[in-house]
């Protein structure tokens, strides 16, 4: 369990510190002309962090019986 938490903290610690360098919007979709029509704040990208885990999760964490 310990281990899985500091994965997790790991993995959103480097997500935040690459967040910092980022402009404050980013736009996340373009429509058919590639204008950006969907724009949010850098910080909702920390919700990407989601994503890493959950396949450290599924793959790489030991199973328990």
């Amino acid at each position: 369990m310990k281990k899985d938490i500091t994965v997790f903290l790991i993995m959103f610690v480097i997500l935040f510190g690459i967040i910092l360098f980022l402009p404050d919007s980013i736009p996340i979709h373009f429509n058919w002309r590639g204008e950006a029509d969907i724009v949010v704040h850098k910080f909702f990208l920390l919700i990407g962090v989601i994503i890493p885990y959950s396949v450290y999760w599924q793959f790489f964490r030991e199973k328990r019986d």
